[in-house]
């Protein structure tokens, strides 16, 4: 019996020690496998990118922003008399010139009204000069002339007030400018406050743009500037004001740039692409196809460092041109990955391909 459980356990004791070294040896297997896949891997040739070694340069920084032209003035030409109108000496679209006759109003009873008030005057100078004299002889009181002198003061006030209506019968421009809209009719009855017409001063005209909160702080009053219209003409300014406030809905500022307009090329009312100098700042100008994505969502490029290894730095953009954009927040000279960075990590090791491009690593 005990000859038998000895056999049993001597058993037991050699199926464990084979089973255990079937496990054993394919570790070790293992083992040799993964060293010779990590040799096989540092033996692999390293991917290859293409670089462009950039040197930042000094360039303006600029604020590019919407706007629209503007007429730098515009004024409704209202009556200052009432009548009826009986001559219109403009068109909507003619140039006028400061004190240019627009249009004329029915003069009717006052010209009558004057020579009536005019030989009252004649009179009223005559008793005063008659009381003048009696004063003087001691005949007349002091209160009789002066009440001759007032009589007097009010024809020279009536005939003043006539002469004035009738100038007003004239309706004239305010200054030089384009006659616009809303022309009255010939015919038409005009009260005191009615409009005649509308006249526009587009020398110079004005391009109105919103600058932002981050934005306003670098404009400059006297500043210059250029637009870009709609039509593809660009036209140079000057900053003449930056709005103290802001805008309640939009918290943006209003700024206008004062354009030459001699010609009256310029209309009012263009789609404007307003382009601000605001400073020099070292940039480097790259393609946007070299940008890429962190995982958090920063805006960066992928450089070659001097141990050729991979590494994301973000940057900021600050402006654009016809060549690429404009970008900060590198060093002064860096080993750009212009073509393969999509296939490599921060990190990784690779065998930069330097090149020159053809403007400053855009391309």
């Amino acid at each position: 019996m005990k000859k038998s459980i000895l056999i049993a356990a001597a058993l037991a004791i050699a199926a464990t020690g084979w089973i255990l070294s079937g496990r054993l040896w394919p570790l070790a297997s293992d083992s040799a496998e993964s060293a010779n896949a990590l040799r096989l891997q540092a033996a692999a040739p390293l991917a290859s990118v293409r670089v462009a070694r950039l040197h930042a340069e000094p360039r303006a920084r600029l604020v590019v922003v919407s706007g629209r032209t503007q007429a730098s003035r515009q004024v409704d030409v209202r009556a200052e008399t009432d009548g009826r109108i009986i001559e219109i000496l403009v068109a909507k679209g003619d140039i006028v010139e400061r004190s240019q006759v627009l249009a004329r109003i029915d003069l009717a009873e006052r010209r009558s009204k004057l020579t009536e008030a005019e030989a009252l005057l004649r009179q009223r100078d005559i008793e005063y000069e008659a009381a003048a004299q009696l004063q003087s002889k001691g005949v007349r009181s002091n209160i009789s002339l002066a009440a001759a002198q007032t009589r007097l003061e009010e024809a020279h006030t009536a005939v003043e007030k006539i002469r004035i209506d009738i100038s007003r019968t004239t309706i004239r421009a305010p200054f030089s400018g384009v006659a616009a809209k809303n022309w009255a009719e010939m015919g038409a009855y005009v009260k005191i406050g009615d409009v005649a017409g509308t006249i526009v001063d587009l020398d110079p005209i004005l391009v109105v743009g919103y600058a932002s909160e981050r934005e306003v702080g670098l404009l400059r009053h006297g500043a210059l500037g250029s637009a870009r219209l709609i039509d593809g003409r660009e036209i140079d300014g000057t900053i003449i004001f930056i709005a103290p406030t802001a805008e309640e809905r939009t918290r943006t500022y209003r700024f206008e740039l004062e354009v030459p307009n001699s010609d009256l090329n310029t209309r009012s009312g263009l789609t404007a692409e307003i382009i601000l100098p605001v400073a020099q700042e070292l940039s480097h100008l790259v393609s946007p196809a070299v940008l890429t994505l962190a995982d958090d969502g920063t805006v960066g490029v992928k450089v070659v460092d001097p141990s050729h290894t991979v590494q994301f730095m973000p940057v900021q953009i600050v402006g654009d041109s016809t060549d690429g954009i404009l970008i900060t927040g590198l060093p002064n000279e860096v080993l750009l990955i212009t073509v393969g960075q999509e296939f490599v990590v921060g990190g990784q090791r690779v065998a930069p391909v330097e090149v020159t491009p053809p403007t400053a690593g855009t391309r």
